[in-house]
């Protein structure tokens, strides 16, 4: 239910502007601004994660755009490697926040630069039934390919290739790759 709740209360301030400086020039310049949510699901070879995000940008404009990114998602790590560790189960869920940089290639397609950081809480229970619950912290660094193809409303898909440290007990640095699929408005 918690869950739930979290993910309504994030799409729906997903509809206010993150920028008034990016709309205003957006205004100005005629350009339409792109805001998505999307649905991204990571895997690597440990681990696999989801996240629910929400971005806003200019379409094809000239220079190179950053807008700013929300996300919230959940970690799960594969059993094998929790059982060489002596963890019975993970439970990982974080908040994220960051700055996604975007060149427009032409025919709907952009080359896309992340940065971001996710506070979170990590609860760990070992194999002799010992829960402990940490503040978690951590930073990712992705690259990778946004599809838009169409501007006023539609679908979004993109392919990336993402790099993240955490202070995590279980896993702290890990690269992984994405797919991820939503609508533009």
């Amino acid at each position: 239910m918690r869950f739930l709740a979290s993910c309504i209360l994030f799409i729906s301030l997903s509809v206010f502007p993150l920028s008034t400086v990016a709309q205003t020039a957006s205004d100005s310049l005629n350009l339409p601004t792109v805001h998505m949510v999307t649905f991204e699901r990571v895997s690597s070879r440990n681990y696999q994660s989801w996240s629910i995000q929400y971005r806003e940008f200019e379409k094809q404009s000239e220079e190179f755009v950053i807008p700013i990114t929300l996300s919230f998602g959940n970690t799960t790590i594969d059993g094998d490697f929790l059982e060489n560790k002596d963890i019975k189960e993970v439970d990982t869920y974080s908040l994220g926040f960051g700055f996604d940089g975007y060149e427009y290639l032409g025919s709907g397609f952009y080359f896309n630069l992340g940065l971001g950081a996710f506070p979170g809480v990590e609860t760990i229970e070992s194999q002799n039934g010992d829960r402990t619950t940490r503040f978690l912290i951590g930073g990712t660094a992705s690259t990778g390919f946004l599809f838009i193809p169409f501007p006023e409303f539609g679908l979004v898909l993109g392919l990336n290739a993402i790099g993240r440290l955490s202070n995590s007990n279980v896993i702290s640095s890990s690269i992984g790759f994405g797919i991820e699929a939503g609508f533009n408005f």
